[in-house]
């Protein structure tokens, strides 16, 4: 594979992040329909990118099947009005959309830290957008 030197540099610095991630030995407590940052690497075409050198992304915890495995949906500020995306405003009235066509399952050793609350009329309305999506 060919990179230039700031993909190469890039990959570098994910392979030490996923290192330390691997390592982590505290597994956060978490809930369903909570939002957290998480650990990811930069996606590819169409997929949801991330912000900052951490690699980080904003997710709502959709299910959660243990203390390890979870579905989430990924976080934007970048407005779309569509079936594939739910607008919502958090607690702090900041305005954000759920991807609900890129829904992923992870490992919770990847969460860095909790966000913000979404509110309870929202979970009621997201659940069924995604119902209506995917079945």
């Amino acid at each position: 594979m060919n990179l230039n030197p700031k993909q190469e540099k890039t990959f570098k610095e994910w392979n030490n992040e996923k290192e330390d991630i691997e390592n982590k030995k505290s597994i956060r407590t978490f809930r369903e329909w909570e939002t957290w940052y998480i650990s990811m690497w930069k996606n590819i075409w169409f997929e949801q990118n991330l912000k900052g050198e951490l690699f980080l992304r904003p997710v709502l915890v959709l299910k959660k099947f243990n203390k390890n495995i979870f579905i989430w949906i990924p976080l934007t500020t970048v407005e779309k009005n569509d079936i594939f995306h739910y607008c919502f405003k958090w607690t702090n009235w900041k305005t954000s959309y759920a991807i609900l066509s890129q829904i992923r399952l992870y490992d919770s050793k990847r969460f860095f830290r909790k966000t913000w609350n979404i509110k309870f009329s929202d979970i009621k309305i997201l659940k069924e957008k995604i119902r209506k999506l995917i079945l």
